[in-house]
């Protein structure tokens, strides 16, 4: 049992990306002195704090659907679920 107040241990995360937007983004955040961990760290604390993306989403309809069809294809059912919704609340606009 954890007590209150003790250190607990980091969770890693496993995340399939594409070699090179892993490249760029890479690149991006190393201009700020940051690694790809420290960014999605951030990316992640942002999130909770704002209870949503912390960004506005600008994804053309060709892109979303092509990151649709690749998390079909990759049995990525997880992340399918919430871009399926999006695409949903996009249709609809």
């Amino acid at each position: 049992m954890t007590k209150l107040n003790e250190p607990t241990q980091p969770e890693h995360l496993d995340l399939a990306l594409d070699p090179q937007l892993k490249r760029d983004a890479t690149a991006v955040y190393q201009q700020y002195g940051m690694s790809l961990t420290t960014a999605i760290h951030l990316f992640l604390q942002q999130s909770v704090t704002d209870h949503d993306l912390p960004f506005d989403l600008e994804l053309s309809k060709e892109q979303l659907q092509a990151e649709l069809a690749r998390e079909k294809a990759t049995g990525d059912t997880q992340s399918l679920a919430a871009v399926e919704a999006l695409w949903q609340d996009w249709k609809d606009l």
